[in-house]
């Protein structure tokens, strides 16, 4: 699953893209925040609708506040899928709700793996995860494929309105949560507070990140981030060309990818033949990027950010109080 992806900090990028993974390998699973701190495990949300002073005097982030950490992200979606089963049986179909902790530890082992277990384990999760687990079947789908033609058109539109396919791991994923549909939307309304301020959320979040990464000191420890990755021999100018690289160099040895973190060929394609030392081989590189990466932003990184997220931070709460307001809490 890029984006209000929910983990919006592009610059803790080793520990925020561990979170993140976690927060997402059920979602994964399912289609094919920078929510924890670098000590591992994610930090507990703020409820929405707290105080933009308290939130701030606490030390908790704009995305710790609006519940869209790891954890939060988990329990949310765990609410969607009940959502969507009653909403389903309201419609006269069955559904049967994804557990995603279930889900996230039929794949890498465990429901509560650690940002740094996963970061020395995984990486970031874009090569590591191929081939790895051992993830069931949507139940979903095998109740779909016992539908008839007209039914299963029926069945399709209650779950996903018009945009067949369209499910709330994606539109976490992507942030395209105007494409939502049918029950999957009402569900995702009913948890959140409503597609459309989510949509907005993305947008001002989006320019929110884009004026950190902008600001002089940060333009600095960027470049320090660089020269420390050099010297450890990988060349990046920016901590996002990482995921770039990586998913290229994925896909040029097992074939398309359907997403970031994939554990398969895309729905329906059977794996092709691939070089499995190779794989190997990128995979134990991936851990080591991460793994410095991870270093190089403790030293160069976090210090300067965070003096100066939370200059910003604490300007967009007092501008956007109204909208952070309509995101229900997590629990």
């Amino acid at each position: 699953m890029s984006d209000l992806t929910l983990s919006r900090d592009r610059c803790h990028r080793a520990a925020a893209h561990t979170a993140r993974a976690l927060a997402l390998l059920g979602a994964a699973l399912l289609i094919g925040a920078c929510g924890g701190d670098s000590g591992g495990g994610a930090s507990a949300a703020t409820p929405a609708g707290t105080s933009s002073t308290g939130a701030s005097q606490s030390g908790a982030s704009v995305e710790d506040q609006l519940g869209f950490d790891a954890a939060g992200i988990l329990a949310r979606q765990s609410r969607v899928e009940a959502a969507i089963a009653q909403c389903m049986k309201n419609e006269g179909f069955d559904y049967v709700p994804i557990d995603p902790f279930a889900q996230r530890a039929a794949l890498v082992g465990s429901s509560r793996l650690s940002d740094q277990d996963f970061l020395k384990q995984f990486g970031y999760g874009i090569s590591t995860l191929w081939g790895h687990g051992n993830p069931q079947a949507d139940p979903n789908q095998r109740l779909r494929a016992t539908l008839g033609p007209a039914d299963r058109r029926a069945y399709d539109r209650a779950l996903w309105g018009d945009n067949a396919g369209a499910t709330f791991s994606e539109a976490v994923d992507s942030g395209r949560f105007d494409r939502l549909g049918g029950c999957t939307l009402k569900a995702t309304q009913q948890v959140f507070g409503g597609a459309q301020v989510l949509t907005q959320l993305q947008g001002k979040l989006d320019d929110l990140d884009d004026r950190i990464i902008e600001d002089r000191r940060m333009v600095k420890a960027i470049a320090q981030w660089s020269s420390c990755m050099a010297d450890a021999g990988y060349r990046y100018d920016d901590p996002d060309e990482i995921d770039a690289d990586l998913f290229s160099r994925t896909e040029k040895i097992v074939g398309p990818l359907p997403g970031q973190f994939a554990v398969g060929p895309p729905a329906g394609e059977k794996p092709r033949p691939y070089d499995r030392a190779a794989l190997a081989k990128l995979q134990r590189e991936e851990v080591a990027i991460a793994q410095r990466d991870n270093s190089c932003e403790l030293k160069e990184i976090t210090p300067v950010e965070s003096v100066v997220r939370p200059e910003y931070e604490a300007r967009f709460r007092e501008r956007n109080r109204g909208l952070i307001s309509q995101i229900r809490p997590v629990r």
